[in-house]
């Protein structure tokens, strides 16, 4: 599906315009298979396997806390860091989420 399809129909373009004005490149149908050395390893539906050259990695990756990479993460050294809904599930926002991932991604 579209990127913010299930953003909310008044403020989801808005919150979707500003992430692009800010040079996020946003890709949609893409599987995330591994992130090693050379970089983030994924696969887009249309075009294949691919390898990013990152410095970083942001997963948006729903709205229920799921904290079973969180420890081994952590014993290896990543920093990581949990926002939206996976931070707080009694209080779904995909505003307050969106706005986290954009302020979170600019102190990167």
């Amino acid at each position: 599906t579209r990127v913010g399809k299930g953003l909310g129909p008044t403020s989801g373009w808005a919150h979707t315009l500003q992430l692009k004005k800010r040079g996020v490149h946003m890709m949609r149908g893409v599987s995330y298979e591994k992130i090693d050395d050379a970089g983030l390893h994924i696969t887009r539906e249309d075009e294949g396997p691919e390898i990013l050259d990152v410095d970083s990695v942001i997963i948006c990756a729903g709205q229920e806390p799921l904290r079973e990479l969180e420890a081994p993460l952590n014993a290896a050294g990543v920093s990581l860091h949990t926002i939206g809904g996976a931070e707080n599930a009694a209080e779904l926002d995909a505003k307050r989420a969106i706005d986290q991932g954009a302020r979170l991604a600019a102190g990167l």
